[in-house]
């Protein structure tokens, strides 16, 4: 995994006008919440390569769920611009800018910087003034850096662009694991994992990914350590060893196995030894996903005839269902804030699979908007804030937890089963 090179180096003294912001705390999971308005013109530099970094930033703006991006056909002055110029900001606010960012880039051997500027309007204080420098290869880690640090200088949230989707991707018969950042950047397949694998899932430190592969020709368990890309077998038990799931401290993997008969929840270390049972039932039990505090797992089960959302106490293996509605539920996983659990639902009235959420208790579902065309394999961001998920059209997309807006991540199909990984160094 790239590291960015360098990087931070605050400017300071060039808006002597302007004065640094404290964060404003604003509610953006709240219904009510409309995203903050963001102006920013052309990047000043190199033009191909200034272009392209917008266009990531721009992507980035609308993928956090908390700002939507002027158009610029609307501006006083479309760019390039290099800095904003404290004369400008009247014109800013005219046009109901919330914000305005401007950057220059440079180029320099192999080096990128991106020199960039945020202010926040309302106070005419600059948030950002940083020079951030990558190699050119992987200029798009210089607006990861820059963008969540935007996020925490306007509304105190988490990183969020610092963090991965692994995902199956298929191409032609094979179906291999594959990651990429959350914006869509930095695509590249692991190579290693075989090439049928199933329900790749990410360690709670981001170190290591859980995943299903046929090697043996059987769906056994491995757990590919990303630094070194080893991997280790963790079950391969006669039948299904399938749908891994790390508790939060990273020490205990659930998951399914069908090796003394049905499919049931098991319950393992990390090395694949002491597996515990957890269901008994003459139906299929699978899709395991453990709440943060690691006291209790949602999963699927067939025990009631369709596919239905049950939640367990692990210490006492007491499960209770929780979904009522639907014809066909699956793929539970619960929040990181432990309120919410995201799954796949089938709607009778059009017959197409939907992202839905409820709460552990059962109440309050709610059917996510999505694609409208059949999506599947929900996972959350690392904050909580954002559901991903799969479309039929192979591509993973991103949105909020009330459906306000829906984000395409990636390009050219063949992905499914996502699953979102921590904020990574």
């Amino acid at each position: 995994m790239k590291k960015i090179l360098a990087v931070i180096v605050i400017i300071t003294g060039l808006l002597p006008s302007l004065l640094m912001a404290e964060p404003v705390h604003i509610d953006i999971e709240a219904r009510g919440f409309k995203r903050l308005k963001v102006a920013m013109p052309a990047f000043a530099g190199s033009r191909a390569l200034a272009d392209s970094i917008r266009s990531i930033c721009a992507k980035d703006l609308e993928i956090s769920g908390a700002f939507s991006l002027i158009d610029p056909k609307g501006y006083v002055n479309p760019g390039p611009m290099s800095f904003v110029d404290p004369s400008s900001l009247p014109g800013w606010n005219l046009i109901g800018a919330d914000y305005v960012i401007a950057a220059r880039v440079d180029v320099q051997d192999s080096l990128v910087n991106l020199v960039i500027q945020a202010v926040e309007l309302s106070t005419s204080r600059v948030l950002i003034n940083t020079v951030y420098t990558t190699k050119a290869d992987t200029a798009y880690r210089a607006v990861h850096a820059f963008m969540d640090s935007f996020l925490n200088k306007t509304l105190g949230l988490d990183p969020l662009f610092s963090s991965k989707f692994v995902a199956v991707q298929k191409i032609g018969k094979k179906k291999q694991l594959y990651t990429v950042w959350c914006d869509g950047t930095g695509a590249a397949p692991i190579k290693g994992g075989g090439e049928l694998v199933l329900d790749p899932a990410w360690s709670p430190d981001g170190k290591k990914i859980a995943f299903v592969s046929y090697w043996r020709n059987n769906p056994d368990l491995y757990v590919l350590d990303i630094a070194s890309f080893k991997v280790d077998t963790i079950s391969s038990y006669r039948g299904i060893n399938t749908t891994p799931a790390f508790d939060t401290s990273g020490r205990k993997i659930a998951c399914t196995l069908s090796k003394d008969g049905d499919p049931e929840i098991y319950m393992m270390d990390r090395d694949g030894k002491n597996p515990l049972r957890l269901t008994n039932s003459w139906a299929i039990d699978t899709s395991p996903s453990f709440s943060p505090d690691g006291k209790r797992l949602v999963f699927c089960s067939s025990r009631a005839g369709n596919p239905h959302i049950y939640l367990m106490d692990v210490f006492s293996r007491k499960a209770d269902r929780i979904t009522f509605q639907g014809t066909y539920n699956t793929e539970p996983v619960f929040s990181p804030k432990g309120d919410l659990v995201a799954f796949t639902y089938l709607s009778k009235p059009d017959g197409r699979y939907h992202i839905a959420l409820i709460r552990p208790d059962g109440s309050g579902m709610r059917v996510l908007q999505g694609t409208g065309k059949g999506d599947e394999s929900p996972t959350f961001s690392p904050d909580g804030r954002l559901v991903a998920f799969t479309s039929t059209d192979g591509n993973i997309y991103i949105t909020d937890l009330i459906g306000s807006f829906t984000a395409r991540v990636t390009a050219g199909g063949g992905f499914s089963q996502p699953s979102w990984s921590k904020a990574l160094e």
